[in-house]
């Protein structure tokens, strides 16, 4: 079964919204056995869109569309729809229900412009949209031998990325698989670091071409880390199979570069970090300088953080590094905030102060500006302290402030990893 996606808005054509939608619904897409065979980012124009919609019909089983169902005049998606279909708008009982119920739930009152939010046109499937006002809407095509088109779905769904993602997991996504049926798919994803994109490739070259026809190899590189993901598709009664090559696959891996794979079935490093916490029932804590609470929001944006985070400290004036993490005055004037001195007493000091198991630290100049010939900008230190144990790393990366932020949290995850492994 194949999908097409068209996301609908000017502020994502001027690249003043980040279209984080393509990239969602093409995850939960592919996760569930579809083929995503292309995304179209179109503006507030009725030809374009009826353009986008065409083309994707021609090419694509199921079309799924986002933005540009809002009650407001520039919101034109539900228009064009029904000049596509030959419909015409009317207002849904069971849509304005529940754009009353949210307006009574916040206290709204229910103006004639909000209630416009109910008018769907005549032709389609209403489908709820419990946690938002823009309801979805399903149009079958009929079937129709004569007709290219006949059979295939058009959706129609808000662009508010929570109330679609909902909606596509709760009721698009179950509804394709029911109507379309869908393949099996197994994904194994592998975290690697310690060896570039172009280097493991040339390591794992035999392994890589001795692959089954049904395995797929993905390199997927990060700042600082690279990401396997071997995919195997077939039939849906294929799975058992399927899950057998990924697995023999994985073992044939591991004698070739088995020392630069750091996890499993993992997204990120902060996860598996995560992970091998909870494992252990160890904690953590964080004293940051240069990366300025990034390793804090890492950890944090996942649920259930408080089980093995204690917390941590921005550290980023000389001032914080005495007074919060007993940092020595006569350290930073010998060695400079920028040191190895410096980032094992900050590891050390929130390790104590926090009562954690483990803490992590990092100091440098993230830049673009505030190097030295001594100290360029790109040069940062990390520590990792547990026990009566204290390990420091020099790190050299380039004048790019975010990349470096993000390198650094990497390399101080890929470290602290190491730690666990070899002290619980």
């Amino acid at each position: 079964m194949k999908a097409t996606i068209i996301n609908i808005g000017d502020e994502l054509l001027i690249g003043q919204v980040v279209n984080t939608n393509a990239s969602v619904m093409s995850r939960l897409l592919v996760a569930a056995g579809m083929e995503v065979c292309g995304a179209w980012v179109v503006g507030d124009e009725a030809a374009a869109i009826d353009r986008a919609l065409r083309r994707c019909l021609d090419i694509s089983d199921a079309v799924l569309v986002t933005g540009g169902l809002g009650p407001t005049k520039d919101d034109i998606t539900k228009r064009v729809l029904c000049d596509f279909f030959d419909s015409e708008l009317y207002e849904n009982e069971e849509a304005l229900a529940n754009v009353k119920r949210l307006f009574d739930a916040r206290g709204y009152e229910l103006t004639p412009v909000n209630r416009r939010q109910a008018w769907v046109p005549r032709c389609c499937t209403m489908v709820n949209n419990e946690v938002g006002t823009a309801p979805c809407m399903w149009f079958d095509l009929p079937e129709d031998e004569d007709d290219d088109w006949g059979g295939k779905v058009v959706v129609s769904m808000p662009g508010v990325p929570f109330e679609m993602q909902r909606l596509m997991e709760t009721e698009i996504v179950p509804r394709l698989r029911v109507r379309f049926g869908t393949d099996s798919i197994i994904n194994k994803n592998l975290l690697v670091q310690g060896i570039g994109e172009s280097f493991l490739s040339d390591l794992i070259e035999p392994w890589e071409l001795a692959l089954p026809a049904s395995i797929r190899l993905a390199y997927l590189p990060q700042a600082g880390m690279l990401k396997l993901r071997l995919t195997a598709r077939g039939g849906g009664s294929e799975a058992p199979r399927l899950r057998q090559q990924i697995d023999a696959a994985v073992a044939a891996l591991y004698p070739i570069a088995g020392q630069y794979i750091v996890g499993e079935d993992l997204e990120s490093l902060p996860e598996l970090v995560a992970y091998m916490l909870k494992r252990c029932g160890k904690t953590l804590a964080t004293a940051e300088s240069c990366t300025g609470g990034a390793l804090a929001q890492q950890l944090t944006a996942m649920a259930g953080a408080s089980d093995y985070f204690k917390g941590g400290v921005v550290a980023y004036s000389n001032e914080v590094k005495e007074r919060a993490l007993g940092v020595s005055p006569d350290v930073l004037a010998a060695h400079g905030a920028v040191s190895e001195q410096t980032v094992c007493q900050m590891a050390e000091g929130a390790r104590q102060r926090l009562g954690a198991d483990y803490a992590v630290a990092t100091t440098g100049v993230a830049g673009p500006g505030g190097g030295t010939p001594e100290k360029p900008v790109g040069t940062v230190w990390i520590a990792v302290a547990g026990g009566s144990r204290t390990v420091a790393k020099l790190l050299k990366f380039g004048d790019r402030r975010a990349q470096n932020i993000e390198r650094t949290c990497n390399a101080v995850w890929s470290e602290l990893v190491r730690f666990v492994r070899e002290t619980c």
